[in-house]
């Protein structure tokens, strides 16, 4: 039997067994991806080498780390950062840099100067698009800041290309004034959290304002033209904007993902322990049912003129991206990737905003509840009212950007549209099914129409498939979910060595269940499990292999710090439907995607 197939069905088999090891621990709660680590990860670069503040710090992957890191590792010009940043402030010298915790796709430090005066420089990791990406984000912060007033970090300087002394795209900005939201938001009374919801709404209507009439990213037209050379301009003129209608937009984005699939994607080894299941390693799977959705798509564009306008929106309104000064909104930040697309498609609800239970609107008798039964229906009814709220705003402001965000189907039209541009990524192509199909039975409320209109329908026998797959889907969720570990395997630097110790654990467990070592063991290598210590990139199976067979009690299960009781669910995990709500901080200027609109 192949390596993958025993490796996948001997974790199956010790699934059930090894969930009832994990029972057996005691459990205590463990931080999850989405959680504040203990340590914020800030480093002073006067106390480390310049190697730290080059490579990704935030976090370390159970597997495959070294390729992680690669893609995160970038290089610069220490000095000369310094120096762009002390001249963009009429500063004699910076006098301390500090490195702040990392996200997914940028570097960020805080500088110092002589004179007091605080920036933040931001650095884009090099899988970022190059230029464009940097451009764009100061074309739309200053468009913000100067046209419309909004509170947005100030842009003292920046540059999108390479050849100056700096040696990489940077951004120097202004320090957010006030605090994370997140910071106080547990402790704000209810009346302090109606003034911040009502503020954010007050500020998004008067950015939504704003018809641009075509769809795209903003740019300064002399980092445009003049700019690109002959194979960008080719690249780009294929599937990248601007688009004069909202129609286009939603087609181009599912052509640009087939042609993609077609000239670039590679499915995994068969070996790959990473590798999904054979219909999304089928590049055919994929162009076929991006076929049906460019039948479906353009039946799905809304016929009022005022859902169609061309809007800004922020995509990733969370805790971390709002500050506020008591309960005055003073600055929101990470601006990076957003676009002009059509209010239907664009408006969103905030994420701090969303509910990832059944809406509760009115609280029900406390008769019988325990304590933590009422707090929690308190805290869920509570959000409920600030979701209004949040919407009932646009209703006084924007009828268009209120009948958007009331639409009870809105959220699947949304994530059918964007789950076509990324069915090759991970899960994507079952992700991406599933919103097909639930387009399928909800298109009465999407069309007006019957279903019997829908120009696309499933057999029985994909209906049953999709379900199959959908239950491995969910079991894999489950049994890493169990484990305390991210599907990417990224874990806080003081997870660590515990997460390690789990994976230890799993391998343990998966070899005792099967006959076919020499399979497994080569599915194990070819998954590059860490080891611990700080230095290690990856791991070394045989050295497992050997313990193994020498001593035993090294894989004992040890405690875990795991919460099987009250599971936490990342904001894009809806644990109800089992579809995650992809609202990537930068899907509209990926590699396959970067847009313009002049």
């Amino acid at each position: 039997m192949a390596p993958l197939k025993t490796l996948r069905r001997v974790i199956r088999a010790t699934v059930p067994r090894f969930h009832r090891m994990l029972l057996s621990t005691s459990p205590s709660p463990s931080p999850s991806r989405t959680s504040k680590p203990p340590h914020p990860g800030i480093i002073d670069s006067d106390q480390h080498g310049d190697e730290t503040l080059f490579a990704y710090t935030s976090g370390r992957w159970l597997w495959d780390e070294a390729a992680q890191l690669r893609k995160r590792y970038q290089p610069f010009n220490i000095e000369a950062l310094k120096q762009a940043a002390a001249r963009s402030v009429n500063a004699e010298v910076c006098v301390k840099l500090t490195k702040l915790p990392e996200g997914s796709y940028n570097k960020a430090f805080l500088l110092t100067m002589d004179n007091d005066v605080q920036v933040i420089a931001k650095i884009p990791n090099p899988y970022i698009p190059q230029k464009f990406v940097t451009a764009s984000e100061v074309a739309t912060l200053e468009f913000l800041r100067n046209e419309l007033g909004i509170p947005v970090p100030r842009v003292f300087a920046w540059s999108s290309k390479k050849d100056q002394p700096v040696g990489v795209e940077y951004i120097i900005m202004e320090k957010a004034a006030g605090n994370e939201l997140g910071k106080s938001w547990p402790t704000m009374d209810i009346s302090a959290k109606v003034d911040i919801v009502s503020q954010l709404a007050k500020i998004q209507a008067k950015i939504a304002a704003v018809d641009f009439g075509c769809h795209g990213s903003l740019f300064y037209r002399d980092d445009i033209e003049g700019g690109i050379d002959e194979e960008e301009r080719r690249f780009m003129s294929a599937y990248r904007g601007p688009w004069s209608s909202s129609g286009a937009y939603a087609i181009d984005i599912a052509r640009r993902e087939k042609e993609w699939i077609a000239r670039i994607a590679t499915p995994r080894h068969p070996a790959d322990p990473l590798r999904q299941s054979d219909s999304q390693e089928s590049p055919d799977c994929h162009l076929k049912l991006l076929d049906r959705y460019l039948e479906v798509v353009p039946h799905l564009i809304p016929s009022d003129p005022g859902l169609n306008r061309s809007v800004l929106w922020h995509s990733d309104l969370h805790f971390g991206n709002i500050f506020v000064r008591g309960n005055q909104v003073v600055s929101i930040i990470d601006w990076q990737g957003c676009s002009s697309l059509p209010v239907f498609h664009a408006c969103r609800i905030p994420k701090f905003l969303k509910v990832h239970e059944p809406l509760l609107f009115d609280l029900p008798p406390a008769t019988g509840l325990t304590p933590q039964e009422k707090a929690d229906n308190l805290q869920r009814y509570q959000l409920t009212q600030l979701q209004r709220l949040y919407i009932t705003k646009f209703r006084e402001t924007d009828d268009d950007v209120f009948s958007a965000l009331s639409f009870p189907q809105a959220l699947t039209r949304q994530q059918l549209i964007d789950f076509s541009g990324y069915t090759w990524e991970d899960d994507g192509l079952f992700l991406f099914r599933e919103m097909m199909l639930r387009t399928w039975r909800e298109w009465m409320e999407l069309t007006g129409q019957p279903q019997s209109t829908c120009p696309v329908t499933f057999s029985a026998d994909e209906l049953a498939s999709h379900v199959a797959e959908g239950k491995s889907w969910e079991d894999r969720r489950e049994l890493f979910g169990a484990l305390g570990v991210p599907l990417d395997g990224w874990v806080h630097p003081e997870d660590f060595e515990a997460k390690v110790e789990t994976m230890r654990s799993l391998v343990s467990s998966v070899i005792d269940a099967t006959d076919d070592k020499d399979g497994v063991k080569d599915a194990l290598r070819a998954w590059k499990l860490s080891e611990s210590g700080p230095g290690s990139l990856s791991g070394n199976l045989m050295d497992i292999w050997r313990a193994k067979s020498t001593n035993p009690q090294t894989f004992q299960l040890l405690p875990m710090a795991l919460n099987l009781e009250k599971r936490s669910f990342p904001d894009h995990v809806n644990p109800e439907k089992g579809v995650r709500e992809i609202h990537s901080e930068f899907q509209h200027t990926q590699s396959k995607d970067e847009t313009l609109c002049r």
